[in-house]
Protein backbone atom coordinates (compact mmCIF):
# COMPACT_ATOMS: atom_id res chain seq x y z
CA UNK A 1 0.00 0.00 0.00
CA UNK A 2 1.54 3.34 -1.03
CA UNK A 3 2.75 5.55 1.82
CA UNK A 4 2.46 2.84 4.48
CA UNK A 5 5.75 1.53 5.88
CA UNK A 6 6.21 -2.22 6.19
CA UNK A 7 8.89 -4.12 8.04
CA UNK A 8 10.85 -7.09 6.80
CA UNK A 9 11.80 -9.39 9.60
CA UNK A 10 14.32 -12.15 10.06
CA UNK A 11 13.48 -15.32 11.97
CA UNK A 12 15.99 -16.17 14.67
CA UNK A 13 16.13 -19.62 16.26
CA UNK A 14 18.05 -20.73 19.31
CA UNK A 15 18.01 -23.71 21.58
CA UNK A 16 17.28 -23.68 25.30
CA UNK A 17 19.13 -25.77 27.88
CA UNK A 18 16.47 -28.49 27.76
CA UNK A 19 16.70 -28.91 23.98
CA UNK A 20 13.63 -26.86 23.09
CA UNK A 21 13.58 -24.14 20.47
CA UNK A 22 12.86 -20.45 20.95
CA UNK A 23 11.81 -18.48 17.90
CA UNK A 24 11.94 -14.70 17.67
CA UNK A 25 11.77 -12.09 14.98
CA UNK A 26 14.13 -9.13 14.74
CA UNK A 27 13.22 -6.33 12.37
CA UNK A 28 16.27 -5.36 10.35
CA UNK A 29 14.89 -2.99 7.73
CA UNK A 30 12.09 -0.52 7.30
CA UNK A 31 10.53 -0.36 3.83
CA UNK A 32 8.25 2.49 2.81
CA UNK A 33 6.45 3.14 -0.47
CA UNK A 34 6.95 6.75 -1.55
CA UNK A 35 5.13 8.25 -4.53
CA UNK A 36 7.16 10.56 -6.78
CA UNK A 37 5.08 11.70 -9.73
CA UNK A 38 3.54 8.58 -11.28
CA UNK A 39 6.18 6.28 -9.81
CA UNK A 40 6.15 4.36 -6.54
CA UNK A 41 9.65 4.03 -5.11
CA UNK A 42 10.52 1.74 -2.24
CA UNK A 43 12.81 3.46 0.30
CA UNK A 44 14.78 1.13 2.54
CA UNK A 45 16.12 2.45 5.82
CA UNK A 46 17.66 0.83 8.90
CA UNK A 47 16.70 1.66 12.48
CA UNK A 48 19.25 3.58 14.57
CA UNK A 49 19.66 0.55 16.83
CA UNK A 50 21.23 -1.35 13.91
CA UNK A 51 24.20 1.02 13.60
CA UNK A 52 27.47 -0.93 13.95
CA UNK A 53 29.06 -0.73 17.41
CA UNK A 54 32.32 0.47 15.85
CA UNK A 55 30.58 3.45 14.28
CA UNK A 56 28.71 4.24 17.49
CA UNK A 57 31.99 4.22 19.42
CA UNK A 58 33.57 6.66 16.95
CA UNK A 59 30.58 8.98 17.35
CA UNK A 60 30.65 8.74 21.15
CA UNK A 61 34.36 9.62 21.26
CA UNK A 62 33.64 12.99 19.62
CA UNK A 63 30.83 14.07 21.93
CA UNK A 64 30.93 16.72 24.60
CA UNK A 65 29.90 15.84 28.12
CA UNK A 66 26.16 16.64 28.03
CA UNK A 67 25.88 15.11 24.55
CA UNK A 68 27.61 11.97 25.81
CA UNK A 69 25.20 11.64 28.72
CA UNK A 70 22.24 11.89 26.33
CA UNK A 71 23.88 9.40 23.95
CA UNK A 72 24.36 6.85 26.73
CA UNK A 73 20.72 7.19 27.75
CA UNK A 74 19.28 6.11 24.38
CA UNK A 75 19.51 2.33 24.88
CA UNK A 76 21.75 -0.43 26.25
CA UNK A 77 23.59 -0.88 22.93
CA UNK A 78 24.46 2.81 22.71
CA UNK A 79 25.58 2.86 26.33
CA UNK A 80 27.80 -0.17 25.73
CA UNK A 81 29.26 1.43 22.59
CA UNK A 82 30.19 4.50 24.65
CA UNK A 83 31.98 2.45 27.31
CA UNK A 84 35.37 3.93 26.41
CA UNK A 85 34.20 7.49 25.73
CA UNK A 86 35.20 10.14 28.26
CA UNK A 87 34.15 13.51 26.80
CA UNK A 88 37.80 14.29 26.12
CA UNK A 89 36.93 17.64 24.58
CA UNK A 90 36.09 18.96 28.04
CA UNK A 91 38.32 16.54 29.95
CA UNK A 92 41.32 18.84 30.28
CA UNK A 93 42.45 19.41 33.87
CA UNK A 94 42.62 23.10 32.99
CA UNK A 95 38.96 23.36 31.96
CA UNK A 96 36.74 25.86 33.75
CA UNK A 97 34.59 24.31 36.50
CA UNK A 98 30.83 24.09 36.25
CA UNK A 99 28.42 24.84 39.08
CA UNK A 100 26.28 22.03 40.47
CA UNK A 101 23.44 23.05 42.82
CA UNK A 102 21.73 20.37 44.90
CA UNK A 103 20.10 19.86 48.28
CA UNK A 104 16.40 19.55 47.45
CA UNK A 105 15.68 15.81 47.22
CA UNK A 106 17.47 14.31 44.20
CA UNK A 107 16.81 17.17 41.79
CA UNK A 108 19.97 19.06 40.82
CA UNK A 109 20.79 21.94 38.52
CA UNK A 110 24.01 22.04 36.53
CA UNK A 111 25.37 25.25 34.97
CA UNK A 112 28.12 25.04 32.37
CA UNK A 113 30.72 27.72 31.61
CA UNK A 114 28.17 29.68 29.56
CA UNK A 115 25.63 29.44 32.44
CA UNK A 116 23.36 27.16 30.43
CA UNK A 117 21.25 25.15 32.87
CA UNK A 118 20.64 21.41 32.84
CA UNK A 119 18.27 19.72 35.29
CA UNK A 120 19.33 16.29 36.49
CA UNK A 121 18.14 13.71 38.99
CA UNK A 122 21.05 12.49 41.13
CA UNK A 123 19.69 10.38 44.02
CA UNK A 124 23.15 9.78 45.51
CA UNK A 125 23.43 13.48 46.43
CA UNK A 126 20.20 13.48 48.44
CA UNK A 127 21.16 14.15 52.07
CA UNK A 128 24.89 14.28 51.29
CA UNK A 129 27.35 17.20 51.45
CA UNK A 130 30.36 17.66 49.20
CA UNK A 131 33.48 18.54 51.20
CA UNK A 132 36.07 18.39 48.39
CA UNK A 133 36.13 18.61 44.60
CA UNK A 134 39.07 17.73 42.38
CA UNK A 135 39.32 16.90 38.66
CA UNK A 136 35.67 15.87 38.36
CA UNK A 137 35.58 13.72 41.50
CA UNK A 138 33.57 14.77 44.57
CA UNK A 139 34.22 13.67 48.15
CA UNK A 140 30.82 13.28 49.78
CA UNK A 141 29.97 13.20 53.49
CA UNK A 142 26.79 11.76 55.06
CA UNK A 143 26.76 11.57 58.88
CA UNK A 144 30.24 10.08 59.03
CA UNK A 145 29.98 7.93 55.92
CA UNK A 146 32.18 9.03 53.03
CA UNK A 147 32.44 8.17 49.37
CA UNK A 148 33.94 9.47 46.16
CA UNK A 149 31.44 10.23 43.45
CA UNK A 150 31.38 11.39 39.83
CA UNK A 151 27.84 12.66 39.14
CA UNK A 152 28.29 12.52 35.36
CA UNK A 153 29.03 8.79 35.15
CA UNK A 154 27.48 7.74 38.50
CA UNK A 155 30.85 6.24 39.50
CA UNK A 156 31.05 5.70 43.26
CA UNK A 157 33.85 4.49 45.56
CA UNK A 158 33.15 3.91 49.25
CA UNK A 159 35.90 4.72 51.74
CA UNK A 160 36.22 3.91 55.47
CA UNK A 161 33.85 5.70 57.83
CA UNK A 162 35.06 9.04 59.15
CA UNK A 163 35.74 9.30 62.93
CA UNK A 164 33.07 11.98 63.37
CA UNK A 165 29.43 12.08 62.32
CA UNK A 166 29.36 15.90 62.19
CA UNK A 167 31.81 18.36 60.62
CA UNK A 168 31.85 21.96 61.79
CA UNK A 169 34.42 24.38 60.37
CA UNK A 170 36.31 22.16 57.94
CA UNK A 171 38.37 21.92 54.77
CA UNK A 172 39.25 18.76 52.84
CA UNK A 173 41.34 17.71 49.85
CA UNK A 174 42.61 14.58 48.14
CA UNK A 175 45.93 14.27 46.38
CA UNK A 176 44.82 12.52 43.17
CA UNK A 177 41.96 10.57 41.65
CA UNK A 178 40.61 7.85 44.01
CA UNK A 179 41.35 5.23 41.36
CA UNK A 180 45.10 5.83 41.67
CA UNK A 181 47.18 3.87 44.21
CA UNK A 182 48.79 7.05 45.56
CA UNK A 183 45.52 8.77 46.53
CA UNK A 184 45.54 10.37 49.99
CA UNK A 185 42.56 12.07 51.66
CA UNK A 186 43.01 14.79 54.29
CA UNK A 187 40.21 16.41 56.30
CA UNK A 188 40.90 19.28 58.71
CA UNK A 189 38.21 20.47 61.09
CA UNK A 190 38.03 22.54 64.25
CA UNK A 191 37.53 20.19 67.17
CA UNK A 192 37.26 22.98 69.74
CA UNK A 193 37.86 26.73 69.76
CA UNK A 194 41.60 26.19 70.14
CA UNK A 195 42.18 22.72 68.66
CA UNK A 196 42.37 21.70 65.02
CA UNK A 197 42.09 18.02 64.15
CA UNK A 198 43.54 16.51 60.98
CA UNK A 199 42.43 13.09 59.77
CA UNK A 200 44.39 11.43 56.96
CA UNK A 201 43.43 8.33 54.97
CA UNK A 202 45.83 6.53 52.63
CA UNK A 203 44.65 4.47 49.66
CA UNK A 204 43.94 0.93 50.82
CA UNK A 205 43.88 1.80 54.54
CA UNK A 206 40.95 0.69 56.70
CA UNK A 207 41.15 3.52 59.24
CA UNK A 208 42.04 7.21 59.49
CA UNK A 209 45.22 8.60 61.06
CA UNK A 210 44.40 11.41 63.50
CA UNK A 211 46.58 14.33 64.56
CA UNK A 212 45.65 17.32 66.72
CA UNK A 213 47.12 20.80 66.65
CA UNK A 214 46.65 23.59 69.14
CA UNK A 215 45.69 26.68 67.17
CA UNK A 216 43.83 29.71 68.44
CA UNK A 217 41.64 31.58 65.99
CA UNK A 218 43.96 34.60 65.65
CA UNK A 219 46.53 32.22 64.10
CA UNK A 220 44.12 30.38 61.80
CA UNK A 221 40.59 31.59 61.24
CA UNK A 222 37.57 30.00 59.60
CA UNK A 223 38.79 27.40 57.11
CA UNK A 224 38.07 28.29 53.49
CA UNK A 225 39.85 25.77 51.28
CA UNK A 226 42.31 22.89 51.10
CA UNK A 227 44.68 21.87 48.31
CA UNK A 228 47.46 19.40 47.63
CA UNK A 229 50.71 20.03 45.80
CA UNK A 230 54.14 18.33 45.75
CA UNK A 231 53.63 16.12 48.80
CA UNK A 232 52.02 18.80 50.97
CA UNK A 233 48.42 19.55 51.93
CA UNK A 234 47.67 23.26 52.33
CA UNK A 235 44.75 24.44 54.48
CA UNK A 236 43.76 28.06 53.95
CA UNK A 237 41.58 30.21 56.14
CA UNK A 238 39.35 32.93 54.69
CA UNK A 239 41.74 35.70 55.66
CA UNK A 240 45.50 35.26 55.21
CA UNK A 241 46.35 32.20 57.30
CA UNK A 242 47.84 28.99 55.91
CA UNK A 243 48.65 25.66 57.56
CA UNK A 244 50.85 23.26 55.59
CA UNK A 245 51.04 19.54 56.37
CA UNK A 246 53.92 17.51 54.92
CA UNK A 247 52.84 13.94 54.15
CA UNK A 248 56.42 12.65 54.25
CA UNK A 249 57.45 14.27 57.55
CA UNK A 250 53.93 14.37 59.08
CA UNK A 251 54.76 17.88 60.27
CA UNK A 252 52.87 21.20 60.32
CA UNK A 253 54.10 24.66 59.35
CA UNK A 254 52.05 27.84 59.80
CA UNK A 255 52.29 30.75 57.40
CA UNK A 256 50.82 34.20 56.93
CA UNK A 257 50.02 34.72 53.27
CA UNK A 258 51.37 37.91 51.71
CA UNK A 259 50.47 39.02 48.20
CA UNK A 260 53.59 38.88 46.07
CA UNK A 261 53.43 42.43 44.72
CA UNK A 262 53.12 43.74 48.29
CA UNK A 263 56.42 42.23 49.43
CA UNK A 264 59.08 44.59 50.66
CA UNK A 265 62.77 44.13 49.98
CA UNK A 266 63.20 42.67 53.47
CA UNK A 267 60.62 39.94 52.86
CA UNK A 268 61.46 39.08 49.25
CA UNK A 269 63.15 35.83 50.35
CA UNK A 270 59.98 34.37 51.89
CA UNK A 271 58.80 30.96 50.62
CA UNK A 272 56.70 31.15 47.46
CA UNK A 273 53.70 28.86 47.00
CA UNK A 274 52.37 28.96 43.41
CA UNK A 275 48.65 29.50 43.91
CA UNK A 276 46.16 32.08 42.72
CA UNK A 277 43.22 32.71 45.07
CA UNK A 278 39.63 33.20 43.97
CA UNK A 279 37.84 33.68 47.27
CA UNK A 280 34.41 34.91 46.12
CA UNK A 281 33.71 33.25 42.77
CA UNK A 282 30.02 32.67 43.54
CA UNK A 283 29.20 35.91 45.33
CA UNK A 284 31.64 38.09 43.40
CA UNK A 285 30.19 37.01 40.05
CA UNK A 286 26.63 37.56 41.31
CA UNK A 287 25.82 33.91 40.70
CA UNK A 288 22.67 34.15 42.80
CA UNK A 289 21.15 36.43 40.17
CA UNK A 290 22.64 34.59 37.20
CA UNK A 291 21.15 31.23 38.24
CA UNK A 292 17.85 32.76 39.32
CA UNK A 293 17.94 32.19 43.10
CA UNK A 294 15.64 34.29 45.23
CA UNK A 295 16.73 36.43 48.17
CA UNK A 296 15.23 33.91 50.58
CA UNK A 297 17.77 31.24 49.53
CA UNK A 298 21.06 30.60 51.33
CA UNK A 299 23.82 28.60 49.63
CA UNK A 300 26.89 26.70 50.82
CA UNK A 301 29.30 26.14 47.92
CA UNK A 302 32.29 23.77 47.97
CA UNK A 303 35.34 25.05 46.11
CA UNK A 304 37.87 23.32 43.88
CA UNK A 305 41.33 23.75 42.38
CA UNK A 306 42.04 24.30 38.69
CA UNK A 307 45.36 22.65 37.88
CA UNK A 308 48.06 24.09 35.67
CA UNK A 309 51.11 22.17 34.44
CA UNK A 310 53.16 25.34 34.49
CA UNK A 311 52.68 28.29 36.80
CA UNK A 312 50.24 28.71 39.63
CA UNK A 313 47.20 26.54 40.35
CA UNK A 314 43.98 28.48 40.87
CA UNK A 315 42.12 27.89 44.14
CA UNK A 316 38.38 28.52 44.18
CA UNK A 317 37.44 28.92 47.83
CA UNK A 318 34.36 27.47 49.48
CA UNK A 319 31.66 30.05 50.29
CA UNK A 320 28.67 30.37 52.60
CA UNK A 321 26.15 32.88 51.23
CA UNK A 322 23.40 33.92 53.61
CA UNK A 323 19.85 34.63 52.58
CA UNK A 324 19.27 38.32 51.92
CA UNK A 325 15.95 38.24 53.75
CA UNK A 326 15.59 37.65 57.48
CA UNK A 327 13.35 34.61 57.10
CA UNK A 328 15.27 31.97 55.17
CA UNK A 329 12.94 29.52 53.45
CA UNK A 330 15.39 27.44 51.40
CA UNK A 331 18.96 26.27 51.76
CA UNK A 332 20.88 24.83 48.83
CA UNK A 333 24.29 23.25 48.52
CA UNK A 334 26.62 23.74 45.62
CA UNK A 335 29.99 22.65 44.31
CA UNK A 336 32.34 23.83 41.61
CA UNK A 337 33.13 20.72 39.57
CA UNK A 338 35.20 20.21 36.46
CA UNK A 339 33.31 18.45 33.65
CA UNK A 340 34.93 15.04 33.60
CA UNK A 341 33.52 11.60 32.79
CA UNK A 342 34.94 8.42 34.31
CA UNK A 343 34.12 4.87 33.28
CA UNK A 344 35.16 2.61 36.13
CA UNK A 345 34.26 -0.89 37.21
CA UNK A 346 31.13 -1.05 39.40
CA UNK A 347 33.17 -3.24 41.75
CA UNK A 348 35.81 -0.55 42.31
CA UNK A 349 37.09 -0.68 45.87
CA UNK A 350 39.18 1.60 48.06
CA UNK A 351 41.29 -1.43 48.98
CA UNK A 352 44.34 -2.18 46.85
Amino acid sequence: MPGVPTRRSKRIQSRTNDGGEVAARRFTTLREQVSIGNNNIEVVTRPWSDLPAELLSLIADQLRLIELLSFRGVCKDWKAAASTASAKIEGSPHSEPWLLLYGENSQCHLYDESRKRYTMSIPRLDGATCIASNQGWLLMFVEGSMFFYCPFSDAKIEIPKFPHSILSSHAAAFSSAPTTPECIVAVMHRDTESVLELNVLYRGANSWNKRKLISTRPNLGVLGSATYRDGTFHFWDKRNGLLAFSVKDESFVKYTVVVRNELSKNTAALPYIPYIHEKTRFEGNDMRKKVGLGKEVSVSVCGTTVKHDYGADRIIFSEDIDAAEESESRHLKGVWIQPRFFNISPNQSWSV
